[in-house]
């Protein structure tokens, strides 16, 4: 930069005036910028930004976008169930009846698909059914050690607790009546009326009670009977059954099925009468079924052998059958089966083969 230099003599001494440049520094004052967002400066191509023109820019206000709020599920209202001290003390309560009057409980499992949650997706490793001297009430599932067990439908806690060969055993009440039953559990994470929903989690998988292997011990219990938790569940597809469940009373004794058909070969209906054909010829079981009412859950009484009737009625042996579980499903005892059939007790029964009960 090229300076000029001015130097006043003086009688006083010398005074520097000043220094400059080639191009001045200095500039006018500057437009004044607009504090309003709707207006911008635009400057010509110049170094004098006194020259800057205001343009007021009209800027449309984009509303904001409304904000969705999230979808919240509708409350279900639940009926209001408390139990007492004596109801949660254990698994079988007596006097506990979900049947109505007319002694048939009739639920459609197809409505519950939306809301219902299996267990606990493991192998069914033990059925439902007679297990040598004993009966076995419930299905066993082979389960991680520690794993989640989860309520199958929506419910009550009736019982939370360490319970004899159970081990810690959790007890659901549903309201549609029936109660399911969770044991062998590690460790329960759920108390005495607290409302759980399907898929809530109640319990961890474990072995306590009377058990060899992790497992969940899941039981279907209607008016304090354990009654086969197939009929409710699809053990081989993890689902709830698609068809309806049907739980009846006839002497006391509490039967589940999911046909009507089938109900009367379990003898969960008064027994009707019969052709002597085949149901696969079109014979079989033709009355309709009359259920006894609910009010009469009277323990069941050994009925004893009666006279053949003037028309015989049959049974088909079915797959898992035996002569002890066929007299008791008609009714009818081993030793009058026998004397029907002309066969003794220890005589093998085969699948297909037809016994007289009448």
């Amino acid at each position: 930069m090229t300076r000029r230099i001015i130097l006043c003599w003086a009688a006083s001494g010398v005074l520097l005036v000043g220094c400059g440049t080639q191009q001045s520094l200095y500039r006018p004052p500057q437009a004044e910028i607009p504090s309003t967002p709707s207006q911008r400066i635009l400057y010509p191509e110049t170094n004098d930004r006194s020259v800057g023109e205001v343009i007021r820019q009209q800027t449309s206000v984009v509303p904001k976008e409304s904000v969705r709020e999230p979808d919240v599920p509708e409350k279900v209202e639940r009926p209001r169930i408390t139990f007492t001290g004596v109801e949660s003390a254990h698994v079988r309560v007596p006097g506990v009846n979900p049947l109505p009057a007319s002694g048939l409980l009739t639920v459609p499992l197809e409505a519950l698909q939306e809301e219902f949650c299996y267990p606990y997706r493991g192998k069914v490793i033990s059925p439902y059914g007679q297990r040598g001297r004993s009966m076995h009430t419930g299905v066993d599932i082979k389960a991680v050690p520690g794993d989640t067990i989860r309520a199958a439908l929506s419910g009550v806690v009736r019982m939370s607790k360490y319970y004899s060969g159970y081990g810690n055993i959790v007890v659901i009440r549903h309201y549609t009546g029936f109660e399911t039953v969770y044991a062998h559990n590690v460790k329960n994470l759920v108390e005495v009326n607290e409302v759980v929903e399907a898929g809530d989690p109640i319990a961890l998988a474990g072995r306590t009670g009377r058990a060899t292997t992790e497992h969940l011990h899941f039981e279907l219990r209607a008016a304090g009977e354990p009654l086969d938790p197939m009929k409710l569940i699809d053990g081989e597809a993890m689902s709830l059954r698609s068809d309806t469940l049907y739980i009846s009373n006839r002497s006391g004794k509490i039967y589940a099925y999911n046909t009507m058909a089938e109900g009367r070969r379990l003898g969960a209906l008064n027994t009707p009468v019969t052709d002597e054909r085949s149901e696969s010829e079109g014979g079989g079981l033709t009355e309709e079924p009359e259920v006894l009412p609910a009010a009469k859950l009277t323990p069941a009484k050994p009925v004893a052998s009666k006279p053949a009737a003037t028309k015989p009625v049959y049974y088909t042996v079915r797959a898992g059958d035996t002569l002890t579980q066929i007299a008791r499903r008609n009714g009818t005892t081993v030793a009058a089966l026998c004397k029907l059939n002309n066969i003794d007790k220890d005589s093998v029964i085969r699948i297909g083969q037809r016994l007289r009960i009448r």
